[in-house]
Formats: C-alpha cells, sequence, structure tokens
C-alpha cells in the first residue's frame, strides 16, 4: 500500500508542476492582454496569446496522461512520444472515461463538501475546438486570402481569448482528478497567484474500516 502511495505522490507532484507552468502561461497572457507588456502587432499579440493556450491545453492533456501515466503506458503504444492533446484525450478517455478534470466549489462551511462548479468551465468539447482554433491560427495563413479577410479571423480569436482563459481558470482553480483505480482522487487546488498549486490524495474508505 505504501508503494502505490508513494508513486501516488510522485505523479501528483509532476501533476502540479504542470499545474504551476499553466499559472504562468495565463499571466503571461494578462500581460498582453492588459498591455503590460506588448509584441510590436496586434496579430503577433494574438499569436502569442494563442500559442500559450495551445499549450496550456496541452498541459491540461498531459496532466491527465500523468496521473495514471502507468497504467496508460501499459495500455497505450509509445506515450512518451504522444504530442497532439485532442488525440491524448481521445485514447485517454477509451480506457479511463472519467479522466476528464472535475471542476468543483469547496463549501465555505464544510471544506469536505464539494458541489459541482456553478461558473461555466471548460468542457471537453469546448477543450477540441479551442485547440483547433488556436492551432489554426499559429500556422501562416492562405497568401490568396485578403487583408479584410485575415484580420477577421485575427479580430474573432482576439475577441475570444479572455473568455477561453476564465473557461480553462474555472476548470482548474480548485478540481479533483478521479484516478484510473476508481477509488483514490486527487483534490487540487491553484491557489493565489503568487502560491504554488498544492494537492492531495483522498481515498474511499469502506464501511468495514469505519
Amino acid at each position: 500500500m505504501s508503494e502505490v502511495l508513494d508513486r501516488q505522490t510522485q505523479l501528483l507532484r509532476r501533476y502540479l508542476r504542470n499545474m504551476q507552468i499553466i499559472k504562468w502561461r495565463i499571466k503571461a497572457i494578462k500581460d498582453i492582454r492588459t498591455n503590460r507588456c506588448y509584441t510590436t502587432y496586434m496579430s503577433t499579440n494574438i499569436e502569442f496569446c494563442a500559442l500559450q493556450i495551445r499549450k496550456i491545453l496541452e498541459l491540461v492533456a498531459f496532466s491527465a496522461l500523468i496521473s495514471d501515466v502507468d497504467v496508460y503506458r501499459e495500455k497505450l503504444n509509445n506515450i512518451e512520444g504522444m504530442w497532439n492533446a485532442r488525440l491524448i484525450l481521445r485514447d485517454i478517455e477509451c480506457i479511463h472515461p472519467n479522466f476528464y478534470p472535475r471542476p468543483i466549489d469547496v463549501s465555505p462551511n464544510d471544506k469536505f463538501r464539494w458541489n459541482d462548479k456553478s461558473l461555466s468551465y471548460l468542457t471537453k468539447e469546448q477543450f477540441i475546438i479551442i485547440y483547433k482554433k488556436c492551432g489554426k491560427i499559429l500556422h501562416e495563413d492562405s497568401v490568396f486570402k485578403d487583408d479584410k479577410n485575415m484580420n477577421s479571423t485575427y479580430q474573432v480569436v482576439g475577441t475570444e481569448l479572455n473568455t477561453w482563459v476564465e473557461l480553462i481558470m474555472n476548470l482548474l482553480d480548485t478540481h479533483i482528478v478521479h484516478l484510473y483505480n476508481q477509488k483514490d482522487l486527487f483534490f487540487i487546488s491553484m491557489g493565489t497567484d503568487e502560491q504554488f498549486p498544492s494537492g492531495n490524495i483522498f481515498t474511499a474508505i469502506s464501511e468495514e474500516k469505519i
């Protein structure tokens, strides 16, 4: 049992490291969006933010992979070579349908009372849509497009960026990850901007042991 807990603790630390990188990337987006820092052009500002969103989504997918990496390494081929977040989610879901982070609100009166998130958050379906949109804008568009159409593409993404960040933050702010064995879970709190994300491992206890 201690070996299992030691391994889960090791994986939880890796998961939390990814959450911290996500926080850094969100901070970088906010710096651009509030003109705290910026590139020379509007288009490159948007491309920078789209790149951060794309990498954040990849980190969410990689974190899902990390949480049960030993299971997925056994059941999937070459997980070290996996890079497409959309395909990672697809392959993981075939093995563990309940893998996706579950955002929660913790009751202010009882820290062990967890309710489903009341705010809108990033769903798996939205994940795929946004991932594709970011990928599209990070590739050079057709040279046959006129300026009006090219600018329109950037303006659409520019208006959606803040919403995407909010959905991601609502997903991850406080969330749980159900592990493959269905009795253990990671409890994750992203904390304030200055704090490193924190986490705990919870396990179900049978009535016989109470």
